[in-house]
Formats: structure tokens, C-alpha cells, sequence
């Protein structure tokens, strides 16, 4: 702490000091609060029994008036020596902006129209010993504000709001899918054998199993072992951990949902998404339209569908199919892409369309039937077997949710599993694993299925910012 803020500290313990020595308890067990600050601003005339953080405290003589904050909002308090007595008022000198407090008294209207509580008793709840900073401006320096996100939430009442709004974000999702009769479930946080993503997992020790495990990167091959056993409709919003580099987009460990609907393939699921979204959006932002970095989002109307090959043709020359390895890795240095030497055809396949495809779609589309190359857990498209039945919504630019018809071939699977292990083993260490548990799962039978998953990715979307300012704690570099 610097030498000012130390002082400040000082005063407030020495006022702590005195507040014990007059026989008071500065941090009680309990206060009844009956009404929030809202409430009691619609009680004029009423007794109310409010509390809250002092934000402000202004006043001469025997007369005084604060500002209480609570999560509701703000309510003004009057306090006067003739009506709450010499000692009580004189207890007030050793109150500072940031202490909580409780106080009782009625309603009434000022002169300048401003509902207040006349303040009939009082009581100190907690005595703060820092102080609220004095110019805040909304703190614009982000790397404090996540920091110390409790100040960012005390002095800015749009970062409440933020969270607020995705908590119902939250609550949408919930009650979409158990209102199309979907379960909610809860699958292993520890696994031996990552699966279901491409990414680097952390490693972590089981010390009672003296045994490595795996954070998950994924909630999907767990999912799909319960539709194995006989459930239809389940879907499960956890937190996943993948060991990569931070950017707006990306997080180290970030809330995911999956869901996996057993008898339905990625037609009926473009349909459920396309719903789904709409209603995600009208609930969390009470309309239709959204904005991502100055373009304007409209999420009514029909969502166009567009193959992946013949966009990533269009839009790059080559088809990612039928390229060969040297036109693609040449392809990604015209793109100053500058992947490693050993890159596969898959990797640089799905990096071309991050920089050349991807962008282009602004509005709500579906991006369809990407190649199996870079698609290890979806079923083979019908009409071309280099190609999956898999879909992407994308809008801004930005993949906001993946999906397909499930791979439930166990020897398919298999094949597909020995392939990425041998780009694993070759070094490219976001491959997945051979999981032989789910293969075997797989040999029991999986009847047709269709999966879907989206992360906390499309509410950053939403709200047009990085994905770290919309949780509350991110993971932060250690302060030196």
C-alpha cells in the first residue's frame, strides 16, 4: 500500500477503536432487513427497515444525509439529533463512505421530491478499514478491474448488470432444453483419457489413487456413454479446462453446454439451434438484434446454410478436400499463417478457414458438412464420405457453437482415433487420444444421434466483449 492509503487505513482502524470502546460490536452476526432500496422507494409514508454500503454522507450542523446502496439500487437517508439523540448522532462522526449499515425509520418525501428514510435508529454492520477509491470514472485501467473485481463491482453498476444479465442468459439455456425434455446431468470433472475437443489439457494428481488425471476439456464422450445407456435427452452445463493462450476470444477454464438428443441427426438440430438462439437472444437482450465489434447482428428470420468446402473454394481457391498438403501449407504462407513445418492437413486446413473463411460471415448462418479430416467424432456425410454431417453457427465472424450427426460406428471411431493419435505422437499435442472405454461403449451400441455444444463464448458475443470480462474472476497472471 502506498503511504496515503496507509494514513487512511490509520484513521479508519483508530475510529474501529473508538466504536468498541463505546461497548459496539463494528461487525454484528445479524441485521433484519425487511425492504431492499427499491422496495422502500415505492413505501412512502411506511416504516421500512433498510441496509447497505454508505456512498455518500453530506450534512452541517445536527442534520445529516447519506446515500444507501444496495444490489436494488440507491435510497437516500436523513438523519437528525433531535430524532435519533445526541449520542447516536454523535456516533456518526466515526462512520466513512464504503461502511455498512443498517437503519429503520419512515418514508417521506423531501422538498426537492427525493424519497428518504427518516432515520429512527441505526446500526453499524461492518466497519471498512480501506477506502473506496475517490475518482473512479469507471476505472478504465481493465487488468485492476478484473484484479480486484470486487471494487469494479462496488463502484460500477454496469458490470452488475452484466452478470446479471447472464445469469438469465443461463437460466434461458436451462429452460429451453428442459422445456423440449432434455435432463440436466452432471459427468466427471477428473478423466484418465481427454476426449472430445482439440485442445492441451492440464494435468493434475489423484494422491488417495496415486494417480494422474486429466481436467476435461470437453463434456462429450460422458454424454454420449449415458445415451449409450438409454437415456434420449440429456444436456449438462459444467466447466471445462483447456491449457491455451488467452485472447478475446478464449479462456482457460469457461463454462460449456452440451447436449446430445438420441434419434436426431444435424437437419433437426440446425432447426432446435436456430429456435434455440433466437430465444437465447430475446431473453438475455430483450430483442433481436445485437452489435459485435460495429456490425450490427440481426437474429430474426431464416439462418442461410453454407458448405464449408464450397465457401472455403470460393473464398481461397483451393478445395479442402482435394488440395494437397503442399497447397495448403503454401496457401497458409500467402496468409502469413507461418504454421510449423510437421502442421497436418487437418490443422492447416482449419487455420486457412479462421483467416479467409470465417470472417466473411457477419449474419446468422449455419457453416455445413466440414471435412472428416478435422471433424474425428462426426458421422460421415450420406452423399461424400470426406465429408461429415456437421455444423457450425457463425455469426461476426465468430464460430458460436459446433454440432453434428454422432459418430456411433465404434470401427469408424476407432480409425478415427488411431489417426489423431498418430498427429499426436508426431507432435501436435491438441490431437485426441485413443479412448478405448468409449470405443467399447460404442460396441454396446449408441443409437443414431445428434450433439450439440456452445460455450459462454456466445454471451461475451452478445454483449460485444472479450470472453475475460464477462466472467468474474479470470485466470491472471501473478502480480510481481
Amino acid at each position: 500500500m502506498g503511504s496515503a492509503e496507509d494514513n487512511l487505513r490509520q484513521v479508519r482502524l483508530e475510529k474501529l477503536k473508538k466504536i468498541k470502546a463505546l461497548g459496539i460490536d463494528p461487525y454484528p452476526v445479524k441485521f433484519v432487513k425487511e425492504q431492499s432500496c427499491s422496495q422502500a422507494k415505492e413505501m412512502e409514508g411506511e416504516k421500512v427497515s433498510v441496509a447497505g454500503r454508505l456512498r455518500g454522507l453530506r450534512g452541517h450542523g445536527g442534520l445529516l444525509f447519506a446515500d444507501l446502496v444496495d444490489e436494488s439500487g440507491k435510497i437516500q437517508l436523513f438523519f437528525s439529533k433531535k430524532d435519533i439523540g445526541e449520542e447516536k448522532f454523535k456516533l456518526l462522526e466515526l462512520l466513512d463512505l464504503g461502511d455498512f449499515i443498517g437503519a429503520t425509520g419512515t418514508v417521506f418525501k423531501t422538498q426537492a421530491g427525493e424519497l428518504t428514510v427518516k432515520v429512527a435508529d441505526f446500526s453499524i454492520l461492518t466497519k471498512t478499514l480501506l477506502p473506496l477509491p475517490e475518482k473512479w470514472h469507471g476505472l478504465t485501467d481493465m487488468e485492476i478491474r478484473l484484479r480486484q473485481r470486487y471494487l469494479d463491482l462496488i463502484m460500477n453498476p454496469e458490470t452488475r448488470e452484466l452478470f446479471v444479465k447472464k445469469a438469465k442468459f443461463w437460466q434461458a439455456v436451462r429452460n429451453f432444453l428442459t422445456k423440449k425434455g432434455f435432463i440436466e446431468v452432471e459427468t466427471p470433472v477428473l478423466e484418465e483419457i481427454p476426449g472430445g475437443a482439440d485442445a492441451m489439457p492440464f494435468i493434475t494428481h489423484h494422491n488417495a489413487l496415486d494417480t494422474d488425471f486429466y481436467l476435461r476439456i470437453s463434456l462429450e464422450l460422458h454424454l454420449k456413454r449415458l445415451i449409450v445407456g438409454g437415456f434420449e435427452k440429456v444436456f449438462e452445463i459444467g466447466r471445462v479446462f483447456r491449457n491455451e493462450g488467452i485472447d478475446a476470444e478464449h479462456l482457460q477454464d469457461y463454462t460449456l453446454l452440451e447436449f446430445y438428443w438420441a434419434y436426431a441427426d444435424y437437419n433437426d438440430l440446425m432447426k432446435l439451434v436456430e429456435e434455440f438462439y433466437k430465444y437465447l437472444v430475446q431473453e438475455t437482450t430483450g430483442g433481436t438484434e445485437t452489435t459485435y465489434e460495429g456490425n450490427k447482428i440481426n437474429w430474426s428470420g431464416d439462418w442461410p446454410k453454407f458448405d464449408y468446402s464450397d465457401l472455403f473454394e470460393k473464398m481461397t481457391g483451393l478445395n479442402p478436400v482435394k488440395a494437397s498438403l503442399e497447397e495448403l501449407r503454401q496457401k497458409a504462407d500467402d496468409l502469413k499463417l507461418k504454421p510449423e513445418k510437421n502442421t497436418a492437413k487437418g490443422r492447416l486446413i482449419d487455420l486457412i478457414y479462421k483467416k479467409a473463411v470465417r470472417p466473411t460471415l457477419i449474419q446468422p448462418c449455419f457453416l455445413i458438412n466440414s471435412p472428416v479430416v478435422i471433424s474425428p467424432l462426426a458421422k460421415r456425410h450420406t452423399q461424400n464420405p470426406e465429408l461429415t454431417q456437421r455444423l457450425h453457427p457463425v455469426a461476426g465472424g465468430v464460430e458460436l457453437g459446433n454440432g453434428f450427426s454422432e459418430l456411433n460406428d465404434p470401427l469408424d471411431q476407432r480409425s478415427r482415433f488411431e489417426e489423431q493419435q498418430k498427429l499426436r505422437d508426431a507432435g501436435d499435442q491438441e490431437a485426441q487420444m485413443i479412448d478405448e472405454d468409449f470405443i467399447t461403449a460404442l460396441e454396446y451400441g449408441m443409437p443414431p444421434t445428434a450433439g450439440f455444444g456452445m460455450s459462454e463464448r456466445l454471451f461475451a458475443f452478445l454483449m460485444d466483449k472479450p470472453a475475460r470480462e464477462c466472467v468474474f474472476f479470470p485466470p491472471m497472471r501473478p502480480e510481481k
